[in-house]
């Protein structure tokens, strides 16, 4: 048996925690011999930052690599690029009737081997996340579902948070897209709210706990709870932050973020803590996001006696090192949800900044919406407030959302019996 994982980027190790992820919830419903090809958006780097995860083997996205992309400045080259890519996806549409002549003539032989391989597919997966939304310019990725259609497949959509679709255009694709699709998971109600009138039949829609739930040390966290003492405190505290394209008032409002940010830091080291600031974006050049960037302005502008305290851990690290890192800490800041998830699935609480409505979703899972802070609105005043809150009531916030974590990772997991059903479907 083999699955296709699409539209991942593995660039991001939050992204990477979502495929390994899939990756052990496919292996719990079909057996540790079944083959994963994952279409991503860098596969060369994916392949080499991943290369100890051997049963992944990594390809070129084909909304990226069967078509021509598109460059500034250049009127008539582009004109020739989009009637070609036009050329190129009727090629596809006859293809997936039957009639490959058109292909043969247009697509070299590493496309034609990767739609082989969709073809043959077992089931094709289009990774979880947050992907699809209106934040973003989704042509692409509607673009990589029509490819989809014309090679016969139906996507499975893993743990998405999605919507809502006001444009007109996503809207018309995504309403067939999602009517043919066998299963289609959700990591919240909300995003079951933005897709309920576009989708027609709602059994085969369900909220379950993100996917990386699934990678949670239950062992570990089991003991955590059933020990009558908390743990032994290691003084040291993570700090994940990330630039943020979309903040309410702009570069007023970044400002505005990464002063409060700034503000927790101080009052962690007056606190006796050492600071790690270390994220799920970093060390990755070919990557656009460097979260260690952000981190470098904000440790910048502190007091040497402060910043003495304070490191920038700017190194890639895979899932399985991130989450070795974060049990060094006694609790994380994370802005970044799946430094939260992840931090979470090692049994280490985490004070939750929210940049989009998934991370809200998600406290209100785990039970700390009251120390919520969110990028739109936050100050210096409500940050040192909450992280006071939250230092006095760690062990309560800790006992609370390991709980929780639990119930998240028995979530994660149902999704194998839903697998199950929609491939025998």
């Amino acid at each position: 048996m083999h699955v296709v994982v699409e539209n991942t980027v593995c660039l991001n190790t939050g992204d990477a925690a979502i495929l390994l992820a899939i990756k052990k919830i496919l292996e719990a419903a079909y057996g540790d011999d079944i083959k994963i090809y994952v279409f991503d958006s860098d596969p060369e780097t994916s392949s080499q930052l991943y290369k100890q995860y051997q049963t992944l083997n990594f390809r070129k996205l084909l909304a990226e690599s069967v078509f021509k992309q598109k460059y500034k400045g250049f009127p008539l080259k582009n004109r020739v690029k989009r009637l070609y890519n036009r050329t190129v996806l009727q090629s596809l549409d006859m293809l997936g009737r039957g009639n490959n002549l058109l292909a043969n003539l247009l697509l070299d032989k590493e496309s034609r081997q990767d739609i082989a391989l969709y073809q043959s597919a077992d089931a094709i997966i289009t990774t979880g996340g947050t992907y699809l939304v209106e934040n973003y310019n989704l042509t692409k990725r509607i673009l990589q579902f029509r490819i989809d259609e014309f090679l016969g497949k139906a996507p499975i959509f893993f743990t998405q948070s999605l919507g809502p679709f006001d444009n007109s255009y996503n809207r018309e694709h995504l309403t067939r897209i999602f009517g043919k699709s066998p299963l289609i998971l959700l990591r919240d109600d909300k995003s079951a709210g933005h897709i309920a009138d576009i989708v027609d039949d709602k059994a085969k829609c369900h909220v379950v706990a993100d996917s990386v739930f699934a990678l949670a040390d239950t062992s570990r966290i089991e003991n955590m709870l059933a020990s009558p003492t908390p743990p032994a405190e290691t003084g040291r505290v993570g700090v994940s932050v990330r630039n943020w394209n979309y903040v309410k008032d702009g570069q007023d409002g970044m400002r505005r973020y990464v002063d409060a940010v700034r503000q927790i830091v101080v009052s962690l080291v007056e606190q006796g803590k050492q600071v790690t600031f270390v994220s799920t974006c970093q060390g990755v050049p070919e990557y656009a996001h460097d979260d260690s960037k952000t981190a470098e302005i904000i440790a910048s502008e502190l007091a040497p006696a402060i910043r003495d305290k304070v490191t920038i851990d700017a190194s890639f690290h895979t899932p399985d090192e991130l989450m070795d890192l974060v049990k060094g800490f006694d609790f994380v800041v994370a802005t970044r949800m799946h430094m939260m998830i992840m931090s979470l699935c090692v049994g280490i609480p985490v004070l939750p900044i929210a940049y989009e409505f998934k991370t809200k979703e998600l406290a209100g899972r785990i039970g700390i919406s009251d120390v919520l802070m969110e990028i739109d609105t936050i100050s210096g005043d409500e940050a040192t407030a909450k992280l006071a809150r939250f230092t006095r009531d760690l062990d309560q916030f800790r006992r609370t959302s390991l709980e929780a974590v639990l119930r998240e990772n028995a979530s994660a997991m149902s999704s194998v019996e839903l697998l199950k059903k929609a491939l025998h479907r």
